[in-house]
């Protein structure tokens, strides 16, 4: 299925961890390009998992929560094997019409990515 046909759970995250910060501001804090936040909010583009736990790092974010957004966003059938097994609820869809997501179900763990420091001091993923 084209991405742009799936749900953007991971954008909608990402919108609401920007609030009111412009694109632009949001994307610096992030060491991100802004055309490359703004493809991550739209749901066209897939960051690496090292994009994504450098993003969770940033905004101090649920690591397990942000990837199981990424990983439903790219397969409808891990979402629904997901929503089965209660790890994930079903996607709601919020008034403005962006995708509400899979909410992890409360007393799961998630796991936590680290990245690499890199000889510059820079971690990996970026």
């Amino acid at each position: 299925m084209p991405m742009e046909t799936m749900s953007n759970r991971l954008g909608k995250r990402l919108r609401e961890a920007r609030g009111d910060e412009t694109r632009a501001d949001f994307a610096r804090r992030l060491s991100l390009s802004y055309t490359y936040v703004r493809a991550l909010e739209l749901g066209l583009r897939s960051p690496s998992d090292g994009v994504l736990a450098e993003i969770t790092r940033k905004l101090g974010l649920d690591s397990g929560e942000l990837i199981l957004a990424a990983y439903c966003d790219r397969s409808e059938r891990l979402t629904q094997v997901l929503i089965e097994k209660k790890v994930v609820e079903p996607e709601t869809e919020d008034p403005q019409g962006h995708d509400d997501g899979p909410t992890p179900t409360s007393g799961i763990e998630s796991p936590r990515v680290e990245t690499a420091p890199t000889s510059t001091g820079a971690t990996t993923g970026l």
